[in-house]
């Protein structure tokens, strides 16, 4: 089971774990450093969205593009992770952690990958301490990663697929429907895609809800024969979504680059409203 508790955590040995704070603000982008130098899980590493898990934007790709197989291998070796330990991931509202979670998978680390349930907030929760202190790993040989590249779509592929494939939009009821667009420069989504908030997978936030409670969830695509293609503003909250599909056993397709990158297309087409 990918997904553990703070008290599973507490009881691992430092040595056979590689834990990584996956905290960030969209909004802020500033914050979430700023909070894991204030406090964190002993012995975690911070990881920032924009500079270690995203690669350098360009024309197309969207807001936060995949880092390349190197880019991550890089990461890997500076945790001092080696095959034998344990990915350990958390944040404050669930999608970092999955973000981080999908990324390894992605390179071809297909177990010892965990999420911890309810993130930093439960690990608070259950009274476990935290600390200021950075850890300093030793660096370990750069692993060589493989890309599963047909995880991924991109803009050419939906567009080609619209109605054949089923279509998740992770964001905001508000941001799907394009009443409201606080970040990227055309509102609006992919026609023909259904809602599902990334939001709506957690209990409280990065708290995933029981199995049984996600399969009456996501039951208008559960009985489609063709993977769903899920996709958000830029491809990191729509990795909460996946994560939950992948509890229930059902592959999803990422769509990376996500509505960021499908409004760089002049012909893409929008819907709004209804």
């Amino acid at each position: 089971m990918p997904l553990k508790s703070p008290k599973w955590l507490a009881t691992q040995h430092p040595d056979q774990i590689i834990i990584v704070d996956c905290r960030y603000n969209l909004m802020q982008p500033e914050q979430a450093s700023l909070d894991y130098a204030h406090a964190h899980i002993p012995g975690a590493h911070f990881l920032d969205l924009e500079s270690d898990l995203c690669s350098p934007k360009g024309q197309h790709g969207g807001r936060h593009p995949l880092p390349s197989a190197d880019q991550f291998a890089s990461v890997l070796s500076q945790l001092g992770w080696t095959p034998d330990k344990t990915l350990v991931a958390y944040d404050s509202d669930g999608s970092g952690a999955a973000h981080f979670w999908w990324l390894a998978r992605y390179f071809g680390i297909d177990k010892d990958v965990v999420i911890v349930q309810g993130g930093f907030q439960a690990w608070l929760n259950a009274g476990l301490p935290v600390t200021a202190d950075i850890p300093q790993p030793q660096l370990s040989p750069r692993p060589t990663l493989t890309p599963r590249s047909q995880w991924v779509v991109n803009r050419d592929f939906v567009l080609e697929h619209l109605g054949r494939y089923p279509l998740i939009d992770s964001r905001s009821y508000e941001r799907y429907m394009g009443y409201y667009e606080p970040i990227d420069p055309v509102a609006g989504r992919i026609p023909g895609a259904h809602h599902f908030d990334y939001k709506a997978v957690y209990l409280s936030p990065a708290e995933y809800r029981p199995l049984e409670s996600l399969q009456q969830h996501f039951a208008p695509v559960l009985s489609m024969q063709l993977p769903p293609i899920v996709y958000c503003g830029s491809g990191v909250s729509a990795c909460s979504n996946i994560f939950a599909l992948s509890l229930l056993g059902i592959p999803a397709l990422l769509y990376a680059g996500s509505f960021s990158d499908w409004i760089t297309y002049p012909d893409s087409p929008i819907e709004q409203g209804d």
